[in-house]
């Protein structure tokens, strides 16, 4: 099994580009990857 980590920049930085980490984990989870974590 693979590991993918994804690192995004100036997000939820100051209150612009706002991202929910629920929407995230969701959208990757639709997108195939399994075991979806977030931390900020």
């Amino acid at each position: 099994m693979n590991t993918f980590i994804i690192l995004l920049r100036a997000v939820n930085v100051s209150g612009t580009n706002i991202i929910k980490m629920e929407i995230l984990r969701k959208l990757l989870l639709v997108q195939g990857f399994q075991n979806v974590q977030t931390y900020i």
